[in-house]
């Protein structure tokens, strides 16, 4: 009997315990990797907060993404993510429902004490920052994402094994003190019934810290480039490309900037252009008439033959390659291209890597 029925008992609390134990792993996995879906073009905006304030995200989506995990998982798994008044039992709007906790062996609950929701942290500045002032101006202005840590943990209750059994045979305790669901699970783990002389936690299992860290692209575009020569479209490409090329550090652009103007002006000044072509100082004409306001020509390339992008030059149209796919020499892009796999990490066939 001291260990047969023990060994019974503990073994449901086993299994309820390492089903609990994923539960918690896939609640900071998954909010981790929400954050691979975000819209990092997008510009940060303010957005409620779960205590009803307002808070100015890092990026467009950062804090909604952990809060709808939160309340995704707030029934500890995600078998049932139907919360809210009138869409389901679990994390209603009413604080004492309990009807999402139905097990019978241990109780797993995020009120526990040391326990916690998962919550997640940015560090913009753990990767990437070189300390080069032309390379920080640019992560600062465009730079979304970064390191995010997202961690959580459970607390599980007792609520089968006794804390002895035989105790005139034996003296050790077999578990933490049992609960009674009577009690109501929140109040027991919050401790609101707990008999004098206890400490809070004194009778909580607190399960492993869960943590995950993922690193975002900080600054890719999320769309096609499509920019037509003489424009400052794109989607943030030209404006992207302009705060490297007019950055007061880039001392080539200082240079060349002072340069043109004085070029221009002796050309207007005998008679070789117009003066309505004249650069005034720190006043960027429209790129593709202005040297000192970078032009791009770029076309998304939907047939695999290389985007070309026509000009109109000497009177009539002519076609060039938007970037070096046919460079009339190696042709290394389009040769790149052509032997690059269709599957995953470039295999040639399907599954075979």
């Amino acid at each position: 009997m001291l260990v047969i029925v023990p060994v019974f008992l503990y073994s449901l609390f086993l299994f309820d315990l390492l089903r609990h134990m994923l539960d918690s792993q896939e609640t900071s996995l998954s909010t981790a990797w929400d954050y691979t879906v975000l819209d990092y073009e997008k510009e940060p905006e303010s957005v409620a907060t779960e205590d009803g304030g307002t808070t100015t995200e890092a990026f467009s989506g950062f804090e909604m993404a952990q809060a709808y995990s939160r309340y995704m998982y707030c029934d500890h798994e995600s078998g049932i993510d139907s919360y809210g008044p009138g869409k389901g039992p679990e994390c209603s709007a009413n604080p004492d429902s309990e009807d999402h906790h139905t097990d019978v062996v241990a109780h797993a609950c995020w009120l526990n004490p040391g326990a916690r929701q998962v919550y997640c942290t940015l560090d913009a500045q753990a990767v990437g920052a070189y300390g080069v002032s032309l390379h920080q101006s640019f992560m600062d202005t465009f730079g979304r994402g970064g390191l995010i840590r997202c961690s959580a943990r459970l607390g599980v209750q007792n609520y089968l094994l006794p804390e002895s059994f035989l105790p005139e045979f034996s003296e050790v305790k077999l578990a933490k003190e049992k609960q009674e669901r009577a009690n109501g699970i929140h109040r027991n783990a919050t401790g609101e019934n707990l008999p004098e002389g206890h400490a809070r936690g004194d009778n909580v299992y607190l399960l492993p810290w869960e943590q995950i860290a993922i690193l975002t692209d900080t600054w890719a575009l999320t769309e096609h480039a499509d920019v037509r020569p003489g424009t400052a479209g794109g989607r943030g490409m030209h404006e992207r490309v302009t705060q490297l090329y007019q950055n007061e550090d880039n001392s080539g652009f200082t240079d060349m900037s002072s340069a043109s103007e004085r070029l221009v002006s002796q050309a207007i000044n005998s008679g070789l252009l117009h003066d309505s072509l004249r650069l005034e100082s720190q006043s960027y004409r429209t790129p593709g008439d202005d040297p000192r306001n970078p032009s791009l020509a770029i076309k998304p390339d939907q047939s695999g033959d290389g985007a070309v992008e026509e000009i109109e030059q000497q009177g009539g149209r002519k076609g060039y390659f938007s970037n070096e796919w046919q460079d009339w020499g190696s042709n290394n892009n389009q040769r790149t291209y052509e032997a690059r796999g269709n599957w995953y990490l470039g295999c040639a066939r399907s599954e075979s890597c």
